[in-house]
């Protein structure tokens, strides 16, 4: 009896094994996917790795079970649920591989798309920052034509010895596709040059972008001179060198102008003088900064190749051209920070523009004419010398709803109170807009809270205009939102308090 008890129960623990090997088998899947998911693999292999050890001793156990004779009666189902934990499981992993999803499509992306490349040609004096393009078109096939899309970014020690680059360039391939390199080297973590590859995602062709100015100004320039000179001054220095394309530069200090063809069309400007920004104007061209790092003691100094310069009329007439063409597609005004004009245009036609001028100024106040354009700001013609009616201020704006029906606001230079004036005749004539302040008799919840009065609410904000009703709010300042609204339906002539 007792033979035939022990012979029962290795029957019944021998279809056991095979249930605890589908359970270890799932709990291994489980943690697969998650480290696929979250990453961390030694903190994952770590947790599994016990149950990997007695799956084996399982898996061994099992074969020495079928080596004996041993046949499962329940195969077919043992063999569905395995499928079945493999297909679950495997989607799920399959899933983390899918581009940001998981850890594992990282990984993916890093393999396919990361490269390692030794720098060999790293010394910017003998080679130039020909020698990081050479080195990684070796092992890449780079576009015959390079842009940055920022800039490129080099550091180097007094002997030439390139320490650190940072770069994303891009360009067409043969077949006309865009492909992006980001470039990164940093001597202190590795003695490779990192490149990761894209698809030139979000990045288009920019001519001023080019990078062949960036040889042909380090071929140019005496970089080399200067970096000695600093080193007499301050050594064990690291140096760099910012590249960004073309940029504009309307100072002459530490400018140096290098002649020659800087991007190969066989034209370039010679002749041209750093002095030449003494009256004024700026200079656009292919420009690289050179500067010690992490100095301020010293200052940087520029090359500048293939400069045009560009005259303070030009620049001024650039700048009036941008200010009517943001004020024709403003729904509003708009305020020209250099001189204090505002701008407006009608809301039914845009050929039809006012603007509020600065004539005069003293004490933080201005004192305004107000002019108008009939073709679009081409000419304006003055038609109200004194349209706040000898009231001076900070404009706080103008709008006209029609081509004769418009409002203009000053405020105080506190910002504390402001006064709108109201026209009907395209701007020859206004007058104040006066709200019945008397007959408010309550004051918004956020002002009682804080102890204010109803004289304390002087700022009217310019209307606005809400199917056939316009609505002025009153607050106690420029900045602030809350306040007692007020509305009129018949173009300003009688206004109401907004009730809630």
């Amino acid at each position: 009896m007792h033979m035939n008890g022990g012979t029962d129960v290795k029957k019944k623990l021998k279809p056991l094994v095979d249930y605890i090997i589908l359970v270890l088998y799932s709990i291994c899947m489980y943690i697969l996917w998650k480290l696929c998911k979250l990453g961390g693999t030694h903190y994952w292999l770590r947790m599994m790795l016990p149950f990997v050890i007695i799956l084996i001793i399982l898996l061994l156990v099992r074969l020495i079970l079928k080596h004996r004779g041993y046949r499962a009666s329940y195969f077919k189902f043992y063999l569905v649920l395995f499928v079945a934990i493999s297909l679950v499981f495997g989607g799920m992993i399959v899933h983390t591989a899918i581009p940001y999803n998981g850890a594992l499509s990282w990984k993916i992306d890093d393999f396919l798309n990361h490269k390692k490349i030794n720098f060999t040609h790293n010394n910017i004096y003998k080679n130039g920052i020909n020698g990081v393009i050479d080195d990684v078109g070796e092992k890449i096939s780079l576009p015959e034509k390079l842009y940055v899309s920022d800039d490129f970014y080099i550091e180097f020690t007094e002997d030439g010895t390139i320490t650190n680059v940072e770069t994303m360039l891009y360009g067409e391939n043969d077949k006309g596709q865009l492909k992006g390199f980001l470039l990164s080297y940093d001597y202190k973590k590795d003695n490779r040059i990192n490149v990761w590859l894209n698809e030139g995602e979000g990045l288009s062709i920019n001519p001023d972008k080019l990078l062949n100015p960036f040889f042909a100004i380090l071929k140019q320039s005496s970089y080399k001179e200067q970096v000695h000179s600093w080193n007499l001054v301050k050594q064990d220095q690291t140096y760099a060198f910012l590249y960004s394309g073309k940029q504009t530069v309307n100072s002459e200090d530490g400018l140096f102008i290098l002649d020659g063809d800087a991007d190969g069309d066989g034209k370039y400007n010679s002749g041209l003088s750093t002095s030449k920004l003494a009256s004024g104007g700026e200079f656009n061209g292919y420009k690289a900064s050179l500067y010690i790092k992490n100095n301020k003691d010293i200052s940087s100094v520029s090359y500048l190749m293939e400069p045009q310069y560009i005259s303070p009329e030009m620049l001024e007439n650039r700048h009036n051209s941008k200010m009517l063409e943001d004020a024709k597609s403003s729904k509003s005004w708009i305020t020209d920070d250099n001189n204090g004009t505002v701008y407006t245009f009608t809301l039914d036609n845009k050929k039809v523009g006012y603007r509020l001028k600065v004539v005069d100024a003293a004490a933080g106040s201005r004192f305004y004419a107000l002019e108008k354009t009939i073709d679009g700001g081409n000419n304006w013609k003055m038609i109200n010398e004194n349209p706040f009616m000898d009231n001076a201020g900070v404009a706080e704006g103008i709008i006209f709803f029609s081509n004769d029906f418009g409002f203009i606001g000053i405020q105080g230079a506190s910002g504390e109170y402001s006064q709108i004036y109201n026209t009907k005749d395209g701007g020859l004539t206004f007058s104040e807009v006066n709200l019945p302040m008397d007959k408010v008799t309550d004051i918004p919840k956020e002002g009682k809270e804080i102890g204010l009065k109803l004289d304390d609410y002087k700022y009217f904000s310019m209307p606005e205009s809400k199917g056939n009703k316009l609505y002025i709010t009153v607050t106690v300042g420029e900045y602030e939102s809350n306040g007692i609204q007020f509305y009129s339906e018949d173009d300003g002539e009688n206004w109401n308090i907004l009730t809630k």
